[in-house]
Parts: structure tokens; C-alpha cells; sequence
């Protein structure tokens, strides 16, 4: 029994000499539901309006998800690796769009000087993902991504209505360097 104990210390000691390697990443797991389609202002373009809820949950101080899209801030270490949208329930054809943020402007920044001034009127840079076919989005997400706003498409073609979903986003993998 002695030596059984032993050894099992021993193994115990030399295992921590030598840690595992750094703990992978976790995805990104956002659940979130949307009541109503944010159809575009001007009815000119064909896909989900965002700005809509851009403008709701700057002017309610984060509130407002959740009537006519959800917004929710990126983490770090998702930055270059990829993302998944996808419904899990809804009435109707559910469409659901995606935008990518890189900067997330507040209302004090329409007083600020260009890019994010009043020359564009505090206008975030965006990478869009919107296809026109019920589901979701999928795509990468760019390195300096602050925030995400899902919404929900309502056209001429189809829409939806009390749409739930999940995004994952997944770190990206990295490569083991060459020796």
C-alpha cells in the first residue's frame, strides 16, 4: 500500500510540473428573443433595418432589446474567428440578419470630429450579413468588432414574427508554430 501511495504522489507532482496547455477559448453563447421585424426606414432596402435598434438602445441606455433586435457587445477573444446565428423558434418565416460593429458610437459621439462625428452623424462601421432565405447568418468576425445587432427581416417575400436565437462565436483556432 505504501508503495501504491508513493508512486500516485509522485505522479501527481510530476503532473504538475508540467501543466496542460492553456485553456481553450470558450465560444460565445448569446440567447436572445426578437417580438417585431425592423423593416427598413425608407423601404428602398432589402434586408432588416438595424439602425433601428442602434438608435433604441443608444437613446435608452442599453434598453430595448428585444421588441425589434437584439444588440449585445463582442467578446475580445472571438476577434478573427467565426460566428453561427440561427433560430430556435419564431412564427412565420424567421429571417435573421446580422450586424458587426466595429465602433459602437454613443449619442455624445455626433459632437465628436469625423469618422464617428456629425459629418456622418455618429454612423458605426459595419460588416452586414443578410441573406434573403429564413434561418440565420453565418460569417467571420472582423478584429476590432465592439458590438453585434441581430434583427429580424420583414419584406415582400417573408417574415417572421417572436423569433428566439442563439449565437455562438467561436475564438479562432491557432496554429502551432513550426520549430
Amino acid at each position: 500500500m505504501k508503495k501504491f501511495i508513493g508512486v500516485a504522489v509522485t505522479a501527481i507532482m510530476v503532473a504538475g510540473a508540467f501543466p496542460a496547455g492553456a485553456a481553450k477559448p470558450k465560444p460565445q453563447v448569446v440567447e436572445g428573443s426578437i417580438l417585431f421585424p425592423a423593416v427598413f426606414a425608407q423601404g428602398t432596402f432589402d434586408g432588416c433595418w438595424g439602425g433601428l435598434t442602434r438608435r433604441i438602445t443608444q437613446t435608452a441606455a442599453g434598453q430595448g432589446n428585444g421588441t425589434f433586435g437584439y444588440r449585445f457587445a463582442v467578446e475580445k477573444s472571438t476577434w478573427n474567428g467565426k460566428f453561427k446565428l440561427e433560430p430556435t423558434g419564431g412564427t412565420g418565416d424567421v429571417d435573421l440578419d446580422i450586424f458587426l460593429y466595429s465602433v459602437m458610437p454613443g449619442p455624445e459621439a455626433v459632437l465628436e470630429d469625423p469618422p464617428n462625428g456629425a459629418i456622418n452623424g455618429g454612423t458605426p462601421v459595419s460588416v452586414d450579413y443578410q441573406t434573403r432565405e429564413p434561418g440565420g447568418e453565418t460569417g467571420d468576425i472582423p478584429k476590432g468588432t465592439t458590438d453585434v445587432i441581430v434583427c429580424m427581416y420583414g419584406g415582400p417575400t417573408h417574415a417572421g414574427f417572436n423569433a428566439t436565437f442563439e449565437y455562438v462565436g467561436t475564438p479562432p483556432v491557432k496554429k502551432k508554430k513550426k520549430r
